[in-house]
């Protein structure tokens, strides 16, 4: 069917208020985008509408547009969206300080021939019986096949053959980084046993010992934790004295050396250039002094500062950053907007990673994910992405075209999941109620390999500057919550991600399900398609045909018997050997 093509006029609404402060205009500039998502097929276009409402006399009145990736979708001056690709992106609209985005959705058009025909026929289940298993509705699989009575066997991991020297002494297919909580605080035994089993699997690990993780594999990432933006305030309970999280003695010392800087001048102020006029702020428990980034001293202390403590490591990790970044970036007698502040942050980055090239700055931005979060991560080098890997929301597809971007800008990317083993176990969460069940024998191993699933959607040939961080808490010996299944060599990907079915499930719910083709995997995921409350239960599930027989892998590594088919419920994914 041909592609439609529709256009709405561009329209933009000021309210202008002369009674404004002159100077506050970015504190009463709002912007927003009428549609929040956008779906499309390859050669539409659209037109988005942009509503601005201004207050303030001096605020901008052109809203500027673009895209975070031309080649899915591209965006003009006056708004009007084209479909290039298939894919996911973001469109942003700016005006002054104030943006707005919405996510476009590119798929492709259905041909003749296509590379997975059986894929892309798809059909909910029926409303199964409260006691029997799901009724599937039947739908003949193509090249239709029959399948031996298979008994599940272990699949072995990725063969030494497959390493890749230097860059890793481990897997091919995948990059696997650490979060550790655990093996500082550890017994010697469970220390002992943890570096052990790790090393021989890790890629990257952030903070833990160094030098015993190094003795096990020198090859093994190392990344201190440290803070930037923020000083703790000394005397209070709990605070450090170090040069990574707790500098405050070490600054002064620095600029004491220093004299033709004022120390006075590293602190961000509200109302007053003294001691009592620095901004506070409180992050988890501890009060903190804001740092001054535009400050001449302070841009020389900070890289001082952080080539020392990226002595003899790959690099640091700068936590807490991400969104407003806890108040810092609110308006200061230093700034006076957001975007202001957010620049010169971005440049005393950028002079930090020139300055201990070629380590890097891994800087964890959390879930957020403005235009000025990717900034920050470009310029220092890598981005840890916290709470991003995460099964129960609409995000992941956008998740996946941003980490496209950053790899396309040779950015060290760090795929972290929200929820980990521990959260799997213990969860009282309501979503549970209805997650149990599908394919596998538990909700820790349906969610966890929904997450694995995730990170092979955007995964690239070469995975080494691409790693997922599955984390583990501090209570619990990584080795015994280990999933094996992520040693499974999945090979390298064939294309790139892309739709197969979409519709709504029989509980009403809407749904899309992607697929990638692998050299010794197929791989598909129906990441939740809304925001709102879900269902995950069987009365979910959409019965995926398979191109040939296939063999599921399960959490422990062991491959079950050959289907034709799978049942992807909402939030379910299936990683399929051939």
């Amino acid at each position: 069917m041909s592609a439609t093509r529709w256009r709405i006029a561009a329209m933009v609404i000021a309210v202008a208020c002369a009674a404004c402060r002159r100077g506050n205009a970015q504190e009463s500039l709002r912007i927003t985008i009428r549609r929040k998502t956008v779906e499309l097929t390859v050669g539409d276009t659209t037109t988005l509408i942009a509503v601005v409402t201004l207050t303030g006399e001096e605020a901008p009145t052109t809203v500027t547009w673009a895209s975070d990736n031309g080649r899915i979708a591209s965006v003009d001056r006056n708004g009007f969206v084209t479909a290039r690709g298939t894919g996911v992106t973001g469109i942003t609209a700016s005006i002054g300080t104030a943006i707005a985005s919405t996510r476009v959705s590119v798929f492709g058009a259905p041909l003749a021939g296509d590379q997975h025909p059986a894929a892309a026929r798809v059909a909910p289940v029926t409303s199964p019986p409260a006691t029997a298993p799901v009724a599937q509705r039947a739908i003949p699989a193509a090249p239709a096949a029959r399948i031996e009575a298979t008994r599940a066997s272990r699949l072995q991991p990725a063969p030494s053959s497959g390493k890749r020297a230097a860059r890793s002494p481990h897997f091919s297919h995948i990059n696997l980084f650490y979060t550790d909580f655990y093996s500082r605080y550890a017994s010697p035994s469970d220390q002992r046993a943890t570096l052990t089993f790790l090393g021989a699997r890790l890629d990257g690990v952030m903070s833990g010992p160094r030098d015993m993780w190094k003795a096990v594999d020198p090859t093994i990432l190392h990344f201190p934790y440290a803070l930037q933006y923020t000083v703790q305030i000394p005397g209070q309970k709990g605070s450090s004295d170090n040069i990574a999280s707790g500098y405050f003695t070490d600054m002064q010392q620095w600029y004491a050396s220093h004299r033709q800087y004022d120390i006075e001048n590293a602190f961000l102020h509200r109302g007053g250039h003294d001691a009592a006029h620095r901004v506070q702020m409180k992050i988890w428990d501890s009060m903190r002094f804001a740092i001054n980034p535009s400050d001449a001293g302070q841009r020389a202390y900070q890289v001082d500062r952080l080539q020392r403590v990226a002595q003899n490591e790959d690099g640091v990790f700068l936590d807490e950053f991400g969104g407003g970044m806890s108040g810092a970036s609110k308006p200061s007698d230093e700034f006076a907007t957001p975007a202001t502040y957010m620049t010169s942050e971005t440049e005393l980055i950028a002079k930090v990673h020139e300055a201990i090239k070629p380590r890097f700055l891994l800087i964890n931005i959390g879930e957020y994910w403005t235009p000025a979060d990717s900034a920050i991560v470009v310029a220092g080098g890598g981005a840890h992405l916290e709470r991003t890997n995460f099964p129960f929301t609409d995000r992941l597809p956008a998740r996946w075209t941003q980490i496209d971007n950053l790899l396309a800008m040779n950015v060290y990317t760090e795929f972290v999941t929200l929820w980990t083993y521990t959260d799997w176990i213990r969860s009282r969460s309501s979503k549970f109620k209805s997650f149990a069940g599908g394919m596998y024998s538990s909700q820790l191993e349906r969610g966890q390999l929904m997450q694995l699933a995730s990170y092979y959607m955007a995964v690239p040939a070469d995975p080494s500057r691409y790693s997922l961080d599955m984390q583990n808490m501090w209570d619990v010996r990584p080795d015994t919550a280990w999933m094996a299944a992520v040693e499974a060599d999945v090979g390298h990907p064939r294309e790139a991600r892309h739709s197969i079915a979409s519709g709504v499930d029989a509980a009403g719910q809407k749904y899309r399900i992607y697929a990638r083709d692998f050299d010794h995997a197929y791989v598909v995921i129906r990441p939740q398609a809304d925001w709102r409350p879900q269902l995950y239960a069987d009365s979910t599930g959409i019965v995926v045909p398979l191109p040939t027989p296939m063999r599921p892998l399960h959490r422990d590594g062991s491959l079950g018997a050959a289907v034709n088919s799978v049942t992807l419920r909402n939030v379910e994914a299936a990683i399929l050997f051939k």
